[in-house]
Formats: C-alpha cells, structure tokens, sequence
C-alpha cells in the first residue's frame, strides 16, 4: 500500500504510514505489559533464592542443599533471557529471517501474560522452525496480531489450539479456538490489521467461526521448497 494513500475510518483520515504506527501501537501495549509481568516474576523468585542460598552458605557446612536454589535461579535468568530477546526481535525484526515457527514462539512468549490474564490455554505452536518467502516486518506482525486475536476469541476459559503445517508450496498457521467468551469487537482490530498487512507479507487468510464459542483461524504463506 502507497505511504500517500488515504484509508477512512469512522469520519477520520490516516496516511498508510500513520495507519501501520496505529496497528503496531496495538502490540505493544500488550507487549509491554506483558514484558513487565513476565520479566518481574522470575527476577523476584531469583532474589529469594539468593537470599535463602546465602542463609544457607553461612549455617551449613555443605552446599547440597544450594543446589536446588542454584537451579531456580538459573532457570529464572533462562527466562529473563528468553523474553528479553523476544521483545528485542519483535521491536526491530528487519534483520530476521522469515521464519514463521519462530515468529509464533515469539509471540507466545511476548503475549503469555495476555493468556494468562485472560483464562486462556494454548497449546502448540513452540519451538519449531519453518522459513518461507514473507517480509520478516510484516511477518512478526500478523503473527502477533493473529495471537492476540484468537486469545480474545477464547477469553475467560476457552482454549486455543496452534498448528503450523507445511503442505507443499504453501505453509498454514492455524489457530482453533473452543470454549471461553469470545471478544469479537476487541478481535476484529487485531483481524483488520492482518488484513491491512496481508499483501505485505503476503498471506492468505481466513476465519471460520462455529457453532458456539469455536473459531479457525488460518494464516497461509507462500512456502518455497
């Protein structure tokens, strides 16, 4: 989309460009909160250990029993870590590569508090790797976008299943969700920035909505083999 072209909403004129700083704003609100929570958690369960591993050190004799501590506090630094370097990729991901598996465990990292505060499961979607043809900016930001979106159509209970399929030229990130109380208004912000980003990428995209409290979400990219 041209940067001089026009997009109207509800009687209101934005510029593409102002229009893309709208939609990333969205995600980082969320991301930001969720970096505090999640970076402020295992910092403090590190604090409490260093001070029981140091009552230990001055009233026993062996350091067995400082092990345990040794571990928690290593784990909690893994994690600091881990989301540090997430929230670090998503703010600048130019220099990634298009990779979506990556890009989802991205974003499950940078949104577990979002879930979290909001009585969400997920299952799936971590750890793997799938590079395809997609702008790595657009990229990270529709899987961002679509996580945030299936989380509000799963609120207060539900669950959200994510699948990443690879079927010949193209991959499909597929996000089911069941249960909850869905949020469609605070969804559809999320589902009209993937549109917008769409051709960017590009990707293809489709929502199915069941019965009840069930959506499909499905995002496919081109996938050269």
């Amino acid at each position: 989309m041209p940067q001089h072209q026009v997009v109207r909403t509800g009687g209101e004129e934005l510029t593409a460009e102002e229009r893309r700083a709208a939609d990333r704003a969205l995600l980082f609100e969320r991301a930001a909160a969720g970096l505090a929570h999640e970076g402020k958690n295992p910092l403090h369960n590190m604090m409490l250990h260093l001070q029981l591993m140091s009552e230990k050190l001055t009233s026993e004799a062996s350091l067995a029993p400082v092990d345990r501590h040794l571990s928690s506090m290593r784990e909690g630094i893994g994690r600091v870590d881990a989301l540090l370097k997430a929230f670090g990729e998503f703010a600048e991901p130019a220099h990634l590569s298009p990779d979506l598996g990556q890009a989802m465990t991205r974003a499950l990292l940078l949104y577990a508090y979002e879930a979290r505060r909001s009585n969400v499961t997920i299952t799936g979607g971590r750890g793997l790797t799938l590079v395809i043809a997609a702008q790595p900016f657009a990229l990270s930001d529709l899987v961002s976008h679509a996580t945030l979106a299936a989380i509000s159509l799963a609120r207060d209970g539900g669950s959200v299943t994510v699948q990443l399929d690879p079927q010949g030229a193209r991959a499909l990130l597929r996000f089911q969700t069941q249960g909850g109380a869905p949020r469609h208004a605070e969804a559809a912000l999320h589902l009209a920035a993937m549109r917008r980003l769409a051709a960017e990428a590009p990707c293809e995209l489709s929502l199915d909505t069941g019965a009840g409290a069930e959506a499909r979400l499905s995002l496919s990219f081109p996938h050269p083999r």
